[in-house]
């Protein structure tokens, strides 16, 4: 969405009337106030909050930029686009990055907001952004977003909010730091005196004491209510019975509209008013539109003129009085008529609205007028027309709530419009092995309908969205099958979905161990996500290059690999929101998830396990990681960190979890090697035995990776058991295979096992030589844990070597990892006194409170009761709980918090 999409009256301080009722107090209120971040003005309908700051507006002398918002502006695109455009109208110059992305077709995003940012702290000119009727804005997205912008705006920039509601802002934490004032209901209402005067000087009625008191008292001093009241008041014959039958409810003013302000319009005008109320905004073309009226745009233009000069609550948006909106309330009351007396009208009203708006191509406003018209095929064939279908940019929060207004008969026989729903479902929704599920009903109509209709284009697309979600699944061997049967369905001009493909090939080729082939394939996949918009495929792709890495001892440039995903999400916020964020406004996090995984491996390779920790924290926090089991090292990683922090208790106690909870032959296959594993660390050697007797050459479709570590832990039990020919003999195969495909993080890991194997055969000359091209190759990246996690065997061979090591840099590394033996065995010796799970850090003192209060059986009601919070509050901090431990239900949350050593 450019700026030229947008209203332009949307950023004009609306027209103030000549008649207009001084507000002194709140002016003076609102001088005060202007040097804080953040103003709001928070009152339900009719309180006049746009007239005061539009009052306010025009005699500040301070720049004052204004946006007026309306249903549309939910999406997250066109709200942003809106506010920089606002902003730009008050720069002395229009600041480099955000002008140079409004002259593009592209909107400038949230990645703008840090340019923007600065650009106001460089600008140092004082600039106040008015936001009215910030209620329409219900996107989550929308509202997290808008938190970190107040959250750090520089001291020359104010903003005012005004709103029927209270914004989902932390307006608590703004409260207590000071950053904020409000003006209420209280403070808006109108004063005895100025009821007086506002039905003398503006609606021009002669009123006794007594019953402007009376007036004043029913009102509450609802400022609508009264000029409702005026008006009657100005037609009536009878005052004294209009008193005595005048009630000051909300609801008696709105059936008080209808019935008597309406009635007493001449036909024509009643016509008109009720035909044109569906319109948030309308012009004279639109309601000729609508109304057919037979005098053309001219006669709907006096009509709109005639409604201004007669106070019908007619709000002029711009001086040349082309464009008008009905005061909200009003409309509402006409809605509300409308609907009682001629409710089939409506749908051809909005069917006649949407035209309108089409023939402007204005689609997003056309859509929802046809779907409220239930015009099904109609508002199909707009959102056809909204959707780029060669771009990963549309708006799919929106098209989510669009497509779910079609029947499942409408999508079913339009694929592209399935097709289109299943992605704004994946886009909006946690990525899980649920999301498959999810769709899969959208997912086969689309399928079943591209192969209708012969569209190899849109069945590749479908059968690669299929594969990407059954990756998440861990099915690896359905993948490669459909992203095959994609591949020769796509031409090499389809870049949006060969990217995945490739990069699932990619992945193909890291887990089958051949990390040379897996390189080209996922730096062609980046380039062609990056050119299609994908941030997903991207961060993917990237995260997969560090695996790679990782694969060839490439330890340093796995790390920038790591990092660069991570900055790629934060740099490309305008993506991010359209394609990470979920419908509760939350970021989803799982690729994210994986680039920390990738980085816990790297910081537990340097030996650095506090880092390590974090970063593996921050890849398993919150929900299941399935895409573990498909990493190199998987599950066996979080097994040797916990045995290295001494936590092999904890070791065991992860791995018979997931044997309870898993039922797949390869992912069970994994935990019992990792098992073994820790088994052959206890000196368990039957119990190692057993594993390596049973049937070992299963085959699997991920099976070379675990094949590997299978035959290097096979290798180790026979060191153990003092049979070096034999871990000899198995190692020469591993070894071969290795320098072939360049895994040379495998090679390492096999020269210290054939440099055991060596000095317990009695071949100590070589096994010093290996240990020595070990330690040579090891050096530049670091390598602490390689070496410290094969035990005092290899301790012993280095202290063996030191004497003779010329190179000094070699003898200052050996020196290093002597160092870091000695402290590895006093950590052993005397573990951290604080043994508390790295999950009880992620739950907050109240969370920890509300946790116990579970454990007792207490319900919702009555954990609010006992802490003395909202009943919503304790809601989102036991949803909260249960997030955190990966539980399901309250039952489950108690069981691990107990495993966990939280109660």
């Amino acid at each position: 969405m450019s700026e030229s999409h947008l209203l332009m009256t949307k950023f004009t301080v609306p027209f103030l009337r000549p008649q207009l009722l001084p507000r002194t107090r709140l002016i003076e209120r609102l001088n005060q106030s202007c040097g804080l971040p953040l103003i709001l003005l928070s009152a339900t309908a009719g309180f006049g909050k746009t007239t005061l700051l539009s009052t306010w507006a025009s005699q500040s002398m301070r720049p004052i930029s204004w946006l007026s918002l309306d249903e549309l502006d939910n999406d997250p695109e066109r709200f942003w686009t809106s506010v920089v455009t606002a902003l730009h109208a008050d720069f002395p110059v229009a600041p480099a990055d955000t002008a140079k992305a409004s002259q593009h077709t592209q909107p400038p995003f949230l990645s703008v907001l840090t340019s923007l940012i600065n650009d106001l702290v460089a600008s140092a000119s004082e600039t106040i952004l008015i936001l009215d009727d910030y209620h329409v804005i219900q996107e989550p997205a929308i509202h997290s977003s808008f938190a970190f912008f107040l959250d750090h705006t520089p001291a020359s920039l104010h903003v005012i909010l005004s709103s029927r509601v209270d914004p989902p802002l932390p307006l608590a934490r703004w409260r207590a730091q000071g950053r904020m004032a409000e003006i209420r209901d209280a403070d808006l209402c109108l004063s005895e005196a100025e009821t007086a005067s506002f039905l003398s000087q503006v609606m021009g009625l002669s009123l006794r004491e007594e019953e402007v008191w009376r007036l004043f008292e029913r009102t509450e001093g609802w400022i609508a209510g009264v000029q409702l009241a005026g008006l009657a008041l100005q037609r009536t014959t009878d005052p004294v019975a209009w008193f005595r039958s005048f009630s000051g409810s909300h609801r008696f003013v709105l059936d008080y509209v209808q019935e008597e302000i309406l009635a007493r319009q001449p036909a024509p005008l009643q016509r008109f008013l009720l035909q044109t109320a569906i319109l948030s905004e309308m012009n004279a073309s639109m309601c000729q539109a609508l109304t057919e009226e037979t005098g053309g745009e001219q006669a709907c233009q006096a009509l709109l003129e005639t409604l201004e000069r007669a106070n019908l609550f007619v709000v002029p948006l711009d001086e040349e009085r082309r464009w008008y909106r009905y005061h909200a309330l009003f409309r509402e009351a006409l809605l509300t008529y409308l609907r009682a007396t001629t409710p089939e009208q409506l749908p051809l009203l909005h069917r006649r609205a949407a035209a309108w708006y089409a023939t402007q191509e204005r689609w997003a406003q056309a859509i929802p007028h046809a779907l409220s018209a239930g015009d099904e095929g109609y508002a199909a064939d707009l959102i056809e027309c909204f959707v780029d279908p060669a771009s990963f940019r549309n708006d799919y929060h929106m098209l989510r709530r669009w497509l779910a207004g079609l029947s499942s008969e409408t999508l079913r026989s339009r694929p592209h419009l399935s097709f289109r729903y299943v992605d704004s479902v994946v886009f909006t929704t946690p990525r899980s092995p649920q999301t498959l599920d999810l769709v899969e009903e959208p997912l086969c109509w689309a399928e079943e309908g591209y192969r209708q209709i012969s569209d190899e284009a849109g069945l590749g697309a479908v059968l690669t969205a299929r594969a990407v979600l059954t990756s998440m699944q861990g099915r690896v061997a359905e993948v490669l099958a459909l992203v095959h049967q994609a591949l020769s369905l796509l031409s090499e001009q389809q870049a949006l979905w060969r990217g995945h493909c490739l990069h699932l090939l990619g992945l193909e080729m890291i887990i089958s161990g051949q990390p040379d082939r897996a390189q080209p394939l996922l730096l062609q996949a980046r380039t062609l996500s990056e050119q299609s918009g994908s941030l997903p495929g991207t961060i993917a792709a990237i995260i997969w290059l560090g695996f790679v890495s990782l694969s060839r001892s490439e330890l340093r440039q796995a790390e920038n690999f790591f990092q660069q995903a991570l900055a790629h999400s934060r740099e490309h916020e305008d993506l991010a929101l359209l394609q990470l964020t979920l419908e509760t406004g939350r970021r989803d996090s799982y690729y994210e998830r994986r680039a920390y995984y990738g980085l816990a491996r790297l910081f537990y390779e340097w030996n650095d396990l506090e880092k390590a920790q974090q970063y593996l924290h921050e890849a398993l926090i919150g929900m299941p990681s399935p895409w573990i089991h498909v990493l190199p090292s998987g599950l066996l990683f979080q097994v040797r960190m916990l045995v290295a922090r001494g936590e092999t208790e904890q070791a065991r106690s992860l791995l018979h979890a997931n044997v309870s909870q898993e039922s797949r032959p390869e992912i069970l296959r994994e935990i019992h090697m990792a098992q073994a594993w820790l088994s052959l660390k206890a000196a368990d050697l039957p119990q190692t035995e057993a594993w390596a007797s049973s049937d070992l050459h299963t085959t699997e479709p991920f099976a070379h990776v675990r094949r590997e570590e299978e035959g290097l832990l096979l290798a180790r039990l026979r060191i153990a058991e003092g049979q070096p020919q034999a871990a000899l003999g198995l190692l020469s195969e591993w070894k071969q295979e290795a320098s072939k495909a360049h895994r040379g993080y495998s090679e390492l890991q096999i020269l210290l096992l054939e440099a055991l194997a060596q000095e317990q055969a009695g071949e100590q000359v070589q096994a010093r030589a290996t240990l020595l091209e070990a330690i040579t190759r090891a050096r530049p990246e670091g390598y602490q844990r390689l070496f410290l996690d094969e035990g005092i065997s290899i301790e012993a061979l280095l202290k063996s070597l030191l004497p003779d090591l010329r190179d000094k840099t070699l003898a200052t590394y050996v020196r290093a990892l002597l160092r870091a033996f000695i402290e590895a065995e006093v950590s052993a010796v005397t573990p951290p006194i604080d043994t508390t799970p790295p999950l009880l850090d992620s739950l907050t003192s109240q969370e920890q409170r509300v946790l116990q209060q579970l454990a007792q059986g207490a319900s919702n009601q009555e954990i609010a009761n006992a802490l003395v919070i909202q009943l919503s509050t304790a809601r989102k901090h036991i949803s909260s709980i249960l997030n955190k431990l990966g539980a399901a239900n309250r039952t489950q949350a108690i069981a691990l918090a107990r495993e966990y050593g939280l109660l």
